[in-house]
């Protein structure tokens, strides 16, 4: 029976042996598929999807998917990460894979090279995100009048619709001086709701080169200092939302 590969990442790599890369999920030897100078780290597998109801499994083999993918950026330097339960058919298709999107997996390797993945959120107190706002009159005649009920809707969306236009104006001060410091800056959804910390207003993943962060981190403290404001800076991680779509990968998942 024809094994499936269940793929970590793609390295830049060499016909030469890389020594070895341990173990990956469920303790599967791992190994390198190298086709024209680009790798595969990959294990054997059957072709059904990693799936599974048992929340600390699920949790297990996320966590083996990640070290495996921290062996090999140790091994070869920045990967470009597949995501969880990438899967393909077998080996022939693999390299065909690597192949055929050769030029573009080149590419974003030589770009992603000894670059590191930051995530920013940016919080705001909602009473400092609203002090524009002048605050519609409650009058105690117009709860005792059928017109109670439209009043408070009427301004149940004017708190919205400041909202709205509040939480653009910090995204549009806060994204471009954060650009400014960085490779390359991608927009993120933002949490919907209130937080403890505040209402989310920015949220982004940003490319930096290893180890130049100085500005990054001045530009996210002014920022952190105006009042009301919480910034939270997480990494360093592998550039995951940086690899790009390398094409459909496999009949389970693709990158």
């Amino acid at each position: 029976m024809t094994e499936s590969k269940y793929t970590y990442c793609i390295v830049d790599a060499t016909d030469d042996d890389p020594g070895t890369l341990g173990t990956g999920i469920d303790e599967e030897p791992v190994s390198v598929v190298v086709q024209d100078g680009i790798g595969a780290v990959a294990h054997d597998c059957p072709s059904e999807a990693y799936d599974t109801d048992d929340r600390s499994q699920a949790e297990m083999w996320v966590k083996q998917h990640n070290s495996t993918i921290d062996r090999a950026a140790d091994a070869f330097g920045t990967p470009l990460p597949m995501t969880f339960d990438t899967i393909f058919e077998d080996e022939a298709s693999l390299r065909t894979f690597l192949t055929e999107h050769r030029s573009q997996i080149r590419n974003r390797l030589d770009v992603l090279a000894g670059t590191e993945e930051y995530g920013i959120r940016v919080y705001c107190d909602e009473d400092v995100l609203l002090e524009e706002t002048e605050p519609a009159p409650d009058s105690t005649g117009a709860r005792d009048s059928g017109m109670a009920y439209f009043d408070q809707k009427k301004r149940e969306k004017q708190r919205q619709r400041e909202r709205a236009e509040r939480t653009k104006e910090r995204f549009q001060s806060y994204f471009p001086r954060i650009e400014a410091v960085v490779d390359e800056l991608v927009e993120e959804e933002l949490e919907r709701g209130g937080h403890d910390r505040g209402r989310n207003v920015l949220t982004a993943s940003c490319l930096v080169a290893g180890g130049e962060i100085d500005d990054l981190k001045r530009v996210l403290s002014e920022i952190d200092d105006e009042p009301g404001v919480n910034v939270v800076f997480t990494g360093p991680w592998h550039p995951y939302s940086f690899v790009g779509s390398l094409g459909t990968t496999t009949e389970n998942h693709g990158t």
